[in-house]
């Protein structure tokens, strides 16, 4: 038999003194919280913002969810929008925008829609584009930039802007970066790098501009 969470539901206003003896909490409603969480899950549906750390194994978002100060989360599943100060997360899954003040560590981070981002680290980063999005530096073994197909944007609208993407095997496509650094690198359509540099090897799409190239020797 499975033991169920202990379980609170909020559905509006600023919480201080939310109590420790349960492990899930819903939120139905606009709430902010003003305490530091530890929990097993939070579910979220509506408008919730965080303004002191959390420590999570699950968060299921839909609607609006802000956390303010460092979070700490094994598996996110968000619908909606997201915006994260800066935070450990094991795996990342967001369809709708997905912000990042300052940085993100994370295993795998799959996107679906826009990203706006400073710094984000992982081993894998998936994004289909919906909109523009815009990532200070991304770093990831893999990397793999797509439009999405089922969005009404036109084409140009959906684009990536970089400064600095580095990793081992990238493919890319609807991207502008300064610099792109990579061990196997794809410049698929629709992509202008000022720089590009490989170890391994490199393609580029005929409607993608690169401005120099240059080969690193293996480390």
């Amino acid at each position: 038999m499975i033991q169920k969470l202990r379980t609170v539901t909020l559905t509006n206003g600023n919480i201080k003194d939310l109590a420790a003896d349960f492990e899930q909490l819903n939120i139905r409603g606009s709430v902010a919280i003003h305490q530091e969480v530890r929990l097993q899950k939070i579910s979220t549906h509506g408008h919730s913002s965080f303004h002191s750390p959390v420590a999570v194994q699950v968060l299921n978002s839909t609607g609006s969810c802000t956390i303010k100060d460092f979070c700490e989360i094994n598996e996110i599943k968000s619908a909606g929008s997201l915006k994260m100060r800066n935070g450990q997360v094991m795996k990342l899954n967001s369809s709708g925008k997905l912000t990042i003040e300052q940085r993100l560590e994370a295993e795998t981070v799959d996107s679906i829609g826009i990203v706006k981002a400073a710094e984000i680290l992982t081993k894998r980063f998936h994004l289909k584009l919906s909109g523009e999005s815009e990532i200070g530096e991304l770093i990831a073994d893999e990397v793999w930039i797509e439009k999405d197909k089922i969005s009404i944007l036109p084409v140009l609208k959906k684009k990536l802007i970089c400064n600095c993407i580095k990793g081992k095997n990238l493919r890319l496509s609807y991207t502008n970066a300064e610099i792109v650094d990579g061990d196997v690198v794809t410049v698929g359509s629709n992509c202008k790098i000022k720089t590009l540099y490989y170890t391994e090897s490199y393609s580029i799409a005929p409607n993608a501009k690169v401005q120099q190239i240059i080969r690193r020797e293996d480390e």
